[in-house]
């Protein structure tokens, strides 16, 4: 049966459809429209927000992601660029609205929610469907560009950063998986559920052709942590037969995939360079190494209170001068690496509340056997290995918005 909504009343649950649409399309679309959909989403929070409803525990967990905020605010302090401190204090806003969010969500229906879920899985797909047809039609041009280390580039509204993108993809698979799972047996669902398998096996063929990798790790994490969590259900013959099926697929979709190929061999002389201590100009993950290496010596400089949210970007190229001058201007990027790049621009405590933040949401997910929220902060905690996730507008809206959606059980 489909739970009830005693709070929620029909009205609330029309507008956070049409926020959570607007959100949806604005991912890729429009940056005025993730605003206006997630200030939607967080009024009606604001407006249902009943702290009494929440334990201790949810109060703690909360609460860190509230101090983290507070603590990158009162790191203007040490900002001399108060200008850039304010611009990226307004980015980060989505994680002060992460509380109100979870009393958005909190009480809508599995109905609601599974249509919710359909509508971010299709609003992903049509720029993925738009990127893919943009590839294959300048199919030896971009295998060379990926050979060269350069993303595929996503064609749609203001052009998402491919990464990013990547992100979302494996975030609607993976809600994709989660939702037809605990659906499946409800039949007056039917045609929800049709329509969710189409999508989301799309989604799972285009983020293989766009290749990002980052995107491509979340999600078989995400799918892999999912199995494992009804694996015990199955029979033996079962589990032999999924286990085959997570060793096939991915197999299948490299051979048939050119673009995932050329990554993978990109990647292989990526690492080489690494290991081989080369000049890592150019090559992506070899210069990802070196911007961390970068951030740590700034944090030895600069002692456990950061550089200042608004000083971050222009202290660690000034510091690439000094530790790393072989990189070149063009390549002396910020860690990519969101709990570093925290360390760096607002402190290491900061950086230690956020990962707590982080921890306390996985244990919660398993101790309440709610698997989908430990697997959604497991893919933002890989992701963020790779990506300042909370340094762009589309991902860190992303973080509170899909955390805030899984976060309560039904």
């Amino acid at each position: 049966m489909l739970s009830k909504t005693p709070f929620f009343n029909r009205y609330f649950t029309f507008a956070i459809l049409v926020f959570w649409t607007l959100l949806s399309i604005g991912f890729t679309l429009s940056k005025s429209f993730i605003s206006i959909g997630f200030i939607g989403l967080s009024l009606i929070g604001l407006i249902s927000f009943q702290p009494k409803t929440l334990n201790k525990r949810d109060f703690w967990i909360l609460a860190c992601i509230v101090l983290v905020y507070l603590i990158s605010f009162l790191s203007i302090i040490n900002s001399s660029n108060t200008e850039e401190a304010y611009r990226k204090l307004v980015l980060k806003l989505p994680l002060l609205c992460l509380p109100l969010l979870v009393f958005t969500f909190q009480q809508i229906n599995l109905k609601t929610q599974l249509t919710l879920v359909l509508i971010f899985s299709y609003f992903i797909y049509l720029p993925a469907f738009v990127s893919v047809y943009n590839y294959l039609i300048n199919k030896p041009l971009f295998d060379d560009l990926i050979l060269q280390s350069k993303p595929l580039p996503i064609e749609f509204g203001y052009g998402i950063y491919h990464i990013q993108f990547s992100i979302l993809m494996a975030l609607a698979v993976v809600l994709g998986f989660w939702f037809l799972k605990k659906t499946w047996l409800i039949k007056e669902l039917k045609y929800e559920k049709i329509f969710l398998t189409i999508i989301t096996l799309l989604n799972i063929i285009f983020i293989h052709i766009l290749s990002a990798r980052t995107g491509l790790l979340s999600m078989y994490l995400g799918i892999g942590l999912l199995v494992l969590s009804v694996l015990k259900l199955l029979t033996y013959k079962q589990k032999i037969t999924t286990l085959i099926l997570i060793l096939t697929i991915p197999l299948l979709f490299y051979f048939a995939s050119s673009s995932l190929q050329n990554r993978i061999q990109n990647s292989i002389q990526d690492f080489k360079v690494i290991v081989q201590k080369n000049d890592p100009n150019d090559y992506s993950f070899a210069l990802r190494v070196q911007a961390w290496k970068n951030a740590f010596n700034l944090i030895e400089k600069q002692g456990i209170l950061g550089t200042g949210i608004g000083d971050v970007e222009k202290d660690l190229n000034q510091n690439f001068e000094t530790f790393n001058p072989q990189i070149e201007a063009k390549n002396r990027k910020n860690p990519h690496f969101q709990l570093i790049e925290t360390a760096v621009e607002s402190g290491i405590i900061n950086a230690i509340l956020l990962f707590l933040f982080l921890i306390l949401l996985i244990i919660k997910g398993f101790k309440d056997h709610w698997m989908i929220l430990s697997t959604i902060t497991i893919m933002f905690l890989v992701s963020s290995c790779f990506e300042s996730i909370l340094e762009r507008q589309a991902s860190v809206v992303a973080f509170s918005v899909f955390i805030a959606f899984v976060y309560k059980k039904d």
